[in-house]
């Protein structure tokens, strides 16, 4: 009893939180932090190598870990690291490994007909550049307004994601994985190709 009450206490801290912050990397750390402790709401769309979406699970609890490996039967193994990804939804488990998979909270959608210019031309911006990137950095973690085009492992496209504020991280924890707070929304890509542009160089 006192493990739940101490685990509404932090919800309510983190919900508290959000409504205050307008930083784009605090609304991430607060979204894994409500993740780690409930689990949350996402769509989850596995594609094979051709963009053909082969599966989608819809779960309102979902956390994402990486499936342990077991050192087997000889105490002087170490075991290996794992790149298998051990997905629970809804208290049951998912494994899997290889696939495109996104990991798409509710309420964000993604753009499937999305016209993409083959040619992007800027003339003129910029100065010194470690300044350049510096800025950049900074307003990353405020949230910056991006596109992400994501493609399959063979280049084939599959959709777009747009926010008017985006943080992009990629945990340490799971391998292959990006993951995006899109305008409070988290998205997880894992094991695509994708390229980020902020939106006004479209």
């Amino acid at each position: 009893m006192k493990r739940k009450s101490k685990l509404l206490i932090i919800f309510a801290i983190i919900v508290i939180l959000a409504s205050f912050s307008g930083c784009a990397k605090i609304k991430d750390f607060i979204a894994v932090k409500k993740g780690e402790l409930i689990g949350g709401h996402y769509i989850i769309n596995v594609y094979d190598n051709y963009a053909n979406k082969t599966l989608t699970v819809d779960g309102k609890k979902i956390t994402v870990g990486i499936l342990e490996n077991n050192d087997g039967d000889d105490s002087s193994s170490e075991g290996f690291d794992s790149s298998v990804l051990e997905i629970t939804i809804n208290g049951k488990q998912m494994i899997q490994v290889g696939n495109t998979v996104i990991f798409a909270e509710d309420g964000l959608d993604m753009i499937e007909d999305f016209d993409m210019p083959e040619e992007i031309t800027i003339d003129n911006g910029g100065g010194f550049v470690p300044i350049d990137r510096f800025v950049n950095n900074i307003k990353n973690k405020i949230g910056k307004s991006k596109t992400i085009i994501i493609s399959s492992q063979l280049g084939i496209p599959i959709g777009v994601y747009q926010g008017n504020s985006v943080y992009i991280t990629v945990p340490k924890d799971l391998p292959k994985m990006t993951r995006l707070n899109i305008d409070g929304k988290s998205l997880y890509i894992h094991r695509a190709n994708y390229v980020i542009l902020d939106s006004n160089l479209l």
